[in-house]
């Protein structure tokens, strides 16, 4: 089996992964993702952040667009060239800045805290935008968080839903027709085989690669064990999908198709004290 530490894919999936979410993102991005960041994070003007696999940047610049100093952080240097290369100084100004950050080992923690000087300082919010199913070790994150988090700050994650997506569900389509008026009827389905115990695997290969990072599902009580054991708590979780505007009547097997069962995963965290 070929090796699933994610870092060594992503600096080669980089390139692939830039070109397709470009300086606004895909509709994923635009539709799932961003209503959940601005939903849960609330507030940005002036709030010091830390946007965690930043990957191009997306929301490092969402956040400064908002009159936020970000810190962008991810563990591909590859990701952090895209990232600083669509950055325009003249529109962000010196708002965000970069670091290299393995959010999986300790020792990067301790170098970036010690690099960027911000050894006993707290932020008020720090982001993690569809990465978490990308890493393998939750430990360090979490410890991470609750150092570096305001007593009233927040984490904000958003990921693949553990049970409709990473999970390896199958997508099923059962057609027939109504025998009243004759017309057909496409009924949609999820099919879950498994749970509990789902090895990593890759996702979704873009057009011209052979090979896409693995990701790494994780049942939902396994996804927040480290942050509860951390001292963090949930206070707010969100779940989205597609609405009928985006269905694809050539594609039945789509899964924009399966309205009913959300892709995306969102929620907020907060130090334990604060709620």
């Amino acid at each position: 089996m070929a090796s699933t530490d994610p870092l060594t894919s992503w600096e080669s999936f980089a390139h692939s992964w830039d070109k397709a979410m470009g300086d606004e993102g895909n509709d994923y991005f635009r539709f799932l993702e961003l209503p959940i960041l601005e939903k849960l994070v609330g507030r940005v003007e002036g709030c010091h952040a830390i946007d965690l696999a930043t990957g191009n940047g997306l929301v490092a610049r969402w956040l400064a667009q908002k009159a936020a100093s970000v810190i962008a952080t991810d563990g591909a240097v590859s990701m952090i060239d895209r990232a600083k290369a669509r950055t325009d100084t003249s529109q962000y100004g010196n708002r965000i800045s970069f670091h290299c950050l393995d959010v999986t080992k300790q020792s990067s923690w301790d170098t970036f805290m010690v690099d960027t000087r911000v050894m006993g300082e707290r932020f008020d919010v720090i982001t993690m935008n569809m990465a978490l199913m990308d890493i393998q070790d939750l430990g360090p994150l979490a410890r991470s968080l609750k150092q570096l988090l305001k007593p009233n700050g927040c984490f904000v994650a958003t990921l693949l839903h553990p049970l409709f997506f990473t999970s390896g569900a199958a997508r099923q389509i059962v057609v027939h027709e109504d025998p009243e008026t004759g017309q057909r009827i496409v009924d949609r389905s999820i099919v879950l085989r498994k749970y509990l115990n789902v090895p990593p695997a890759r996702q979704l290969v873009f057009e011209g690669e052979t090979e896409s990072p693995y990701m790494f599902h994780r049942p939902l009580n396994q996804l927040f064990a480290p942050f509860f054991q951390a001292g963090l708590v949930v206070d707010a979780l969100e779940e989205t999908n597609f609405d009928e505007s985006f269905r694809d009547p050539l594609r039945e097997h789509g899964s924009r198709n399966f309205t009913e069962f959300p892709k995306t995963l969102g929620f907020r965290m907060r130090p334990v004290s604060e709620i």
